[in-house]
């Protein structure tokens, strides 16, 4: 299996996202009667979860396997790595067409199935394997699984005709929550403690756990920030709170760790590497900050209250943190040539993301007095446009020159 040919068509899939994402745009200022936009929605999350995020995860996963122990037999992972994106492409198209139904469910569940499978194989792979980046990884994928039962429940009751509001949101911030704060982020962290390792700053085991614990507390028990609107005890709300802080003090200490061996990162990693692992950590710095802000009940029931904030806060987290992160994780592997071309795509993609998540960002702080901004979706819609064209840039520019 060549992972540099594998790793493109991640990027490809990244492109399709896009391009999903300026139907979209366009939709909501000129007609297209013959697409509906919560189909378009449906299909724009999942494929971008699976076919994008999830396959580029998995890919990278493998590439790790392979340099930390070559005797493992990775055949298993890649015959599940192409189901998961036959899956994926199966919903691209079901979802435009019908958004949930039997055939949407069907693939939705198959790329659930292959996540269950691929963490199960790495916990017996990982008995032979002594890294401090395993444990991140297991997390991870552990956060995959259990995030199905939300989107079960969801095919469930759309299926059944048996939802209510309370349930239907709690159960797509459940799916969120466990695919954007668990294992896309876990994972992301992961390969970045790998990285690190392999230009001579490998974490301590001591250090390593204490990160882990706080943030994967913080993680399971902060699901509570996301239904908080929901009428719960003051004493559950005091443990969110608890998780919470021990969330943003793990991040610290993970921040802290990084500054302190930059210097081998200068001397070892590009500028632009350095400086797109700046850009997504500052986005992740940003992520923990409204996490621990979202505690007090104004901020949140004004976070949960608006639109544009929910999507603003879920491109924060997905385009500038970890589509970043992977794109860099990406070129970094060394099966790629890097030219001037290649990163004039990954400079255009970053301000694109940058313009996207400044505008979201005015338009959710406006929407508190309910003021417009003018033009702002045509805005909008030319910044999508711009990422698409970065996007086809970077996959046009990547070349490969070595086989793998």
């Amino acid at each position: 299996m060549q992972r540099s040919f594998w790793l493109k068509f991640s990027i490809f899939n990244f492109l399709i996202v896009a391009l999903l994402g300026v139907t979209m745009r366009y939709k909501i200022l000129y007609s297209m009667p013959f697409l509906d936009q919560k189909h378009l929605q449906e299909a724009h999350s999942h494929f971008a979860f699976y076919a994008w995020i999830t396959n580029a995860i998995y890919v990278l996963i493998l590439n790790y396997l392979s340099k930390i122990n070559p005797a493992i037999n990775l055949k298993k992972y890649e015959k599940l790595i192409i189901i998961n994106l036959i899956a994926s492409f199966s919903m691209l198209g079901t979802f435009i067409y019908g958004g949930y139904f039997w055939a949407s469910i069907a693939g939705s569940t198959t790329a659930l199935l292959c996540s269950f499978a691929f963490f199960f194989l790495f916990i017996r792979d990982s008995n032979k394997i002594q890294d401090t980046s395993k444990i991140w990884f297991l997390a991870g994928l552990f956060f995959a699984v259990i995030s199905s039962v939300g989107v079960f429940n969801l095919g469930f009751m759309m299926m059944s005709k048996t939802a209510t509001q309370d349930l239907y949101l709690a159960s797509e911030y459940y799916y969120l929550h466990f695919q954007y704060n668990g294992f896309f982020i876990f994972s992301c962290i992961g390969f970045l403690l790998f990285s690190l390792k392999q230009v001579g700053s490998a974490i301590s085991e001591k250090q390593n756990k204490l990160i882990f614990w706080l943030l994967f507390f913080g993680c399971v028990i902060g699901y509570g920030l996301s239904v908080l609107w929901m009428k719960m005890p003051v004493y559950i709300f005091a443990v969110i709170v608890v998780a919470t802080i021990g969330q943003t003090i793990g991040a610290v200490m993970l921040y802290l760790f990084v500054k302190k061996n930059w210097t081998n990162l200068v001397l070892k990693w590009s500028k632009m590497h350095r400086f797109v692992l700046m850009y997504a950590g500052f986005a992740f710095a940003v992520k923990i900050a409204l996490q621990l802000g979202s505690n007090i009940p104004a901020l949140n029931q004004f976070a949960f209250g608006f639109r544009n904030v929910v999507i603003a806060y879920l491109h924060l987290v997905l385009l500038m943190c970890i589509a970043t992160f992977l794109v860099n994780q990406i070129l970094a592997t060394n099966y790629f040539t890097i030219t001037k071309k290649l990163l004039l795509g990954v400079k255009l993609l970053l301000l694109g993301i940058f313009l996207n998540e400044f505008i979201l960002g005015l338009m959710g702080i406006f929407s508190i007095k309910y003021i417009a901004i003018p033009f702002a979706n045509e805005i909008l819609l030319l910044v999508s446009v711009l990422m698409f064209v970065s996007i086809f840039w970077i996959f046009v520019n990547l070349k490969s020159f070595k086989k793998t």
